[in-house]
């Protein structure tokens, strides 16, 4: 009895100093008390993320850390540097599949202010909040569904294609891919951002593992690339000029750290219930690099 007691101490001790019991309850609340739509936590995570910026933003991206210690500008840095690796210009019809917010696509029209832009997005909300903050431009076509709304857009129909912090939510990469390079034009540009697995899996276990907390924390690691095979995959849908930038410290590492502090900061007058689902994914993407085991790409092709 007492060499059960001594092991069930150092067992709860690990618990609780892994992170894993705070975790684990903070799974059985989400369990019992699950937010109605996914829409409506979406929605959640990009209030919690933003506030008390003033005026209010509505960015949900990871951000790039590079000098920033504020999410606003962190996410302002990530939209510019990938529209910089894509060589956006005023001359460009740009198509952005799975934007996650209007103040992305103001960085598209009004800093780069690119010729027409077409955003698809599946979330209704976010497709109203888009029309009344961004409606004035008449360069500007919203359509309604995500990455399966570029199988209703034409051949040849766009000179940049934008993935911002998207890919790694979207169902099948090869058939993005191949969407993607139906609708560039010859010599178009793709340019995005994915999580990819820094290494194969050891084994089967490892894999269910690893499957099974991606879709309770809602990073599926499911249809994740090898680091070293993205270009591949990009060939085999006939991309070339594959310019592959890791970003990971800049972003998971930075976004994490930024994360602890913004939440605490947040914490006395917020109901810890309500960041679950973000605290769940800080979790996972820190449990992930520690692991060595996760990486954060910037992508362009041609």
């Amino acid at each position: 009895m007492l060499i059960f007691a001594f092991l069930l101490g150092v067992l709860l001790t690990w618990l609780v100093m892994s992170g894993l019991m705070a975790q684990g309850l903070a799974l059985l609340v989400r369990v019992i008390w699950p937010s109605s739509t996914v829409e409506r936590e979406l929605s959640v995570d990009k209030w919690l993320l933003n506030i008390p910026v003033q005026p209010a933003s509505s960015w949900r991206l990871l951000g790039y850390w590079q000098d920033t210690f504020l999410y606003r500008q962190a996410c302002s840095q990530m939209a510019g540097l990938l529209a910089d690796r894509a060589c956006l210009s005023s001359q460009d019809k740009v198509l952005d599949v799975g934007f996650t917010s209007h103040d992305q696509l103001l960085v598209w029209l009004d800093y780069y202010q690119v010729s027409h832009l077409t955003a698809i997005a599946t979330d209704e909300h976010l497709m109203a909040k888009a029309a009344t903050h961004c409606g004035h431009f008449n360069t500007l076509k919203l359509v309604r569904g995500g990455e399966k709304g570029l199988t209703e857009q034409a051949s040849d129909s766009c000179d940049k294609l934008l993935a911002l912090d998207c890919v790694y939510r979207f169902k099948s990469r090869p058939e993005f891919f191949a969407q993607a390079r139906r609708v560039l034009k010859p010599g178009g540009t793709l340019a995005l951002t994915d999580m990819v697995l820094a290494r194969a899996f050891q084994d089967r276990c490892e894999q269910r593992l690893l499957s099974r907390l991606g879709r309770i924390t809602g990073i599926s690691v499911e249809g994740m690339s090898i680091k070293e095979s993205y270009e591949r995959l990009l060939g085999q849908y006939q991309f070339e000029q594959v310019d592959i930038m890791d970003i990971t410290d800049d972003v998971l590492s930075g976004f994490c750290f930024w994360f602890g502090q913004h939440q605490q900061s947040l914490s006395s007058f917020t109901r810890s219930k309500i960041w679950i689902r973000l605290r769940l994914q800080v979790w996972f993407i820190r449990w992930m690099l520690h692991r060595k085991q996760l990486r954060y790409l910037m992508i362009t092709a041609r």
